[in-house]
């Protein structure tokens, strides 16, 4: 066999994978909880399906966002230990970015695992704070573009613009679309919420 050996680097792998992963299924959720906002789909049904969608996609992204912390303690070359993977600023290797990913996965867990609470919470208060959603994925594009090991290849690097894109256009649409909706005929505004 000639070239590296793939096994011996297999912690750092899967922390590649996994990260790519939360990030592409952290994407999912945060489209379908656009689409969900904006109401873009008004077919029969579609509501359901994209909320089981933005659920489930946002609950396996958390556990992969886990598994990507995880299995970066086994990286031999990297070896950040639990404070390296926990505590923002703590690695020596690219410390703001890094920062920028253990935030944003402190965020998303913090929202995805508020969700069963957001009627004791206050469902109002519950979706002011869900809006930080936004700021956690734009917090985790900015760790992977600047702090992955793949950011400069193509198929990481398109996709991740591309979601990110298609989250900033589908966010404008839904900032636009609550505003309309607050108009509910002309001169005359709906009662606040």
């Amino acid at each position: 066999m000639t070239g590296p050996d793939p096994l011996a680097h297999g912690w750092w792998l899967a922390s590649r994978a996994s990260g790519l992963v939360a990030l592409g299924l952290l994407t999912v959720a945060v489209l379908a909880g656009l689409v969900l906002g904006g109401r873009l789909d008004a077919r029969p049904g579609a509501a359901r399906a994209f909320r089981v969608l933005h659920e489930q996609a946002a609950v396996a992204g958390l556990i992969a966002v886990g598994a990507h912390g995880a299995t970066l303690l086994g990286d031999a070359w990297l070896r950040p230990g639990l404070a390296g993977v926990l505590v923002p600023g703590a690695i020596g290797y690219r410390p703001l970015p890094v920062a920028a990913g253990i935030v944003a996965g402190y965020l998303a867990a913090a929202l995805g695992l508020s969700h069963p609470l957001r009627r004791r919470i206050g469902i109002r208060r519950w979706r002011a704070a869900h809006r930080l959603t936004i700021v956690a994925y734009g917090l985790a594009i900015a760790h992977t573009i600047t702090a992955g090991t793949d950011a400069a290849v193509g198929w990481v690097r398109w996709p991740t613009l591309a979601g990110a894109a298609a989250a900033g256009v589908l966010l404008v649409w839904r900032i636009v679309a609550s505003r309309r909706r607050a108009v509910v005929a002309p001169g005359r505004v709906a009662a606040q919420r």
